[in-house]
């Protein structure tokens, strides 16, 4: 094994920490599989391959992972063979990172593994991934969505493959906005509103359907999940400081002062505020509140089509969707980015492990996962190979990912980023002041950054 930059085992310890806080999404269940993480040698038989998921295996996601292993071990019988271990998330990200963790301090991380994708640069740095540029075709590569190929690429190498691709939109109870008076009839809904990814709303004019709705329900009008201590807050809320004009961190990727604190970056955070100060929004909201038909709109990813049409048919059987507001700058900006494939860069099998990597995420692949978690693709033939997309609600998030997708910045030190401005957002939407809270959590990043520039 090479070894390490010292600068950056200090980092990874930190990254592997806040990794905890981070992730799109969690998933309860116990790890299954065998207990060797590294590849094992074979002189006779295939080359054998050690694959960690974040996922528990009796998901429907989970069944997904084990079902394209078994193919790419029966189209590569007797050349490479690969064990999955299923390592579920855990509350808050525990389980599949304190895995890492250990297996990193002990050297024996797995051939292939599952990373948020927004980590890579952290991961990259810190010398636990293979650069996979010269290992996965030019086809593979043009294939990929620009917004998940500039997610996988550092430094201009790229080292992950991004699994499936996401978006977040505003989802909204056509019944309730009919009582409301917001819509002529739930059939006319959509046109009613006469918000599109091309001519989106502004934050005025969402702030005054979400008075209306308030006012009549006597009810938050949305749920932005403020409750949650993980990545989804920097992941969903972060769009609302770009469309201000603002940013959260410098082109270097190591600069916060001037950028996270910025009067355009606070004009951002005052709006999120502002929608808790006037009750648009709560910061302890109830549990699936927009699902069980209590809060008029919702904040969040594709993953609640297949809950809303499956699970809460009954509750709110009429829904649609549309794109974030916009801001200052009158341009749309929505999130990016979901989890990806690494393959470790201690594996003794980088060319076969790369291949696994890639078929993992062909079109194939990213079609069969996007079936069961209701998120993107993130290969452009994957749209050629289904109808999917070709109506709403599924149309207007491909749409608004193409057209205003905005991925999280890419930093070196993201973990600390993003704990910042969830930090941030945890701290002005309980009661304190923007102006004063952004300066003080920018000032208390720019310690951690410094440490990084150095």
């Amino acid at each position: 094994m090479k070894m390490v930059k010292r600068r950056s085992i200090w980092g990874l310890l930190i990254v592997l920490f806040l990794l905890s806080l981070t992730a799109c999404q969690g998933n309860g269940g116990n790890e299954s599989g065998g207990n060797n993480a590294v590849s094992e040698e074979s002189s006779d038989g295939p080359v054998k391959l050690t694959m960690w998921v974040h996922i528990a295996e009796d998901t429907s996601e989970g069944k997904a992972y084990k079902k394209r292993a078994e193919a790419f071990n029966k189209a590569n019988a007797g050349k490479i063979e690969v064990n999955v271990q299923f390592i579920a998330r855990g509350g808050g990200g525990t389980g599949y990172e304190d895995k890492v963790n250990a297996a990193l301090t002990t050297n024996s991380l797995p051939d292939v593994l599952t990373l948020d994708g927004p980590n890579t640069a952290a991961y990259a740095d810190s010398g636990i991934l293979l650069d996979l540029t010269d290992y996965v075709s030019e086809e593979a590569k043009n294939n990929f969505l620009d917004s998940a190929l500039e997610q996988g690429t550092y430094n201009g190498r790229l080292y992950s493959l991004a699994i499936q691709e996401s978006t977040v939109v505003i989802y909204y109870n056509k019944d309730m906005f009919v009582q409301a008076g917001l819509c002529k009839s739930v059939e006319t809904c959509q046109e009613d509103l006469g918000v599109t990814v091309d001519d989106p709303w502004t934050f005025d004019e969402f702030k005054k359907v979400a008075r209306k709705l308030r006012d009549y329900f006597n009810k938050p009008a949305i749920d932005l999940h403020l409750g949650s201590q993980d990545e989804w807050i920097t992941y969903a809320l972060a769009p609302f400081i770009w469309t201000s004009g603002g940013d959260l961190i410098g082109e270097d990727g190591l600069t916060a002062d001037g950028y996270f604190n910025s009067e355009a970056s606070k004009k951002g955070f005052e709006f999120i505020k502002s929608l808790v100060d006037e009750g648009l929004t709560t910061p302890t909201p109830e549990d699936k509140a927009f699902e069980m038909g209590i809060y008029p709109m919702s904040l969040s990813s594709a993953w609640t089509i297949p809950e809303l049409k499956y699970s809460y048919a009954e509750k709110v059987p009429n829904w649609g969707v549309l794109p974030y507001p916009v801001g200052d700058t009158g341009v749309l900006h929505a999130p990016t980015g979901s989890w990806a494939f690494g393959v470790s860069k201690t594996t003794k099998h980088p060319k076969e492990a790369a291949q696994l990597a890639e078929w993992m995420t062909n079109t194939e692949s990213t079609l069969m996962f996007t079936s069961v978690t209701g998120l993107l693709p993130a290969t452009k033939s994957a749209y050629e190979q289904t109808d999917r997309f070709d109506q709403d609600p599924d149309k207007l998030l491909m749409e608004q990912l193409m057209k205003a997708g905005h991925p999280r910045p890419k930093t070196v030190a993201y973990p600390e980023l993003t704990f910042s401005f969830q930090q941030a957002i945890d701290r002005i939407v309980n009661g304190q002041p923007v102006d004063s809270t952004i300066d003080q959590v920018t000032a208390q990043l720019e310690v951690k950054l410094k440490r990084h520039r150095q």
